[in-house]
């Protein structure tokens, strides 16, 4: 994973990778820390948080790694 992607997960429960930089969004509305913005598991629009660290498992980075939003967050 690139060093300017980040793995979230959508309200559903769905992970995946997207760009995620501190203060700016060009595809998604900030709400504090988590984003309204489509998710790509679901092709909908979804509320997302980022997945810190400690909670990565191999089974989340390897679920994340398979679906990708668009390039720009």
């Amino acid at each position: 994973m690139d060093i300017d992607q980040a793995i979230v997960q959508c309200s559903k429960g769905a992970y995946y990778e997207t760009v995620w930089f501190p203060l700016v969004s060009f595809t998604a509305i900030r709400l504090g820390n988590r984003r309204f913005q489509k998710c790509p598991v679901h092709q909908r629009w979804e509320l997302a948080r980022m997945v810190p660290e400690e909670e990565w498992t191999d089974e989340v980075v390897a679920e994340a790694a398979k679906h990708h939003d668009s390039n720009i967050a």
